[in-house]
């Protein structure tokens, strides 16, 4: 018995150790001022990216596993304020609709929520911002 008991206790163990994973998409810019004028860059459309998410009992079971979010730390960012991990989503599906860009200018937020907080929430989140790119 006690054998059948440390086996399934190492089992869980190895399973809880194993199955998480996190990714991180984010454009980190040095502290380092310099002087851009309007001919260093070039800036596209404006571009939107959406997350959806569902918490029930204040966990988000999706991605109670697995996290894909992205981060914007720049002093092009133009935000005080820190963005919360929801927001972060959105700006990963930015992020990954739109490769090869330098910074992400002025993003803005957009939530729709649902529910009772708690209890049950479904949010849906939508980042629209400008993207850039250095000239070379």
């Amino acid at each position: 018995m006690k054998k059948a008991l440390l086996f399934i206790l190492l089992a869980v163990t190895a399973f809880a150790a194993t199955s998480c994973s996190t990714t991180l998409k984010t454009i980190k810019e040095p502290i380092v001022q310099f002087q851009l004028n309007s001919n260093d860059y070039v800036l596209s459309e404006q571009v939107t990216g959406e997350a959806v998410v569902t918490r029930i009992l204040n966990i988000d079971w999706a991605r109670i596993f697995t996290n894909k979010f992205g981060a914007v730390t720049s002093p092009i960012y133009g935000v005080t304020t820190t963005t919360s991990l929801d927001d972060m989503y959105a700006v990963y599906d930015l992020l990954e609709k739109h490769p090869g860009y330098d910074f992400v200018m002025y993003p803005q937020f957009t939530v729709v929520s649902d529910g009772i907080e708690g209890l049950f929430v479904k949010k849906t989140i939508k980042v629209t911002a400008r993207l850039g790119k250095m000239k070379k």
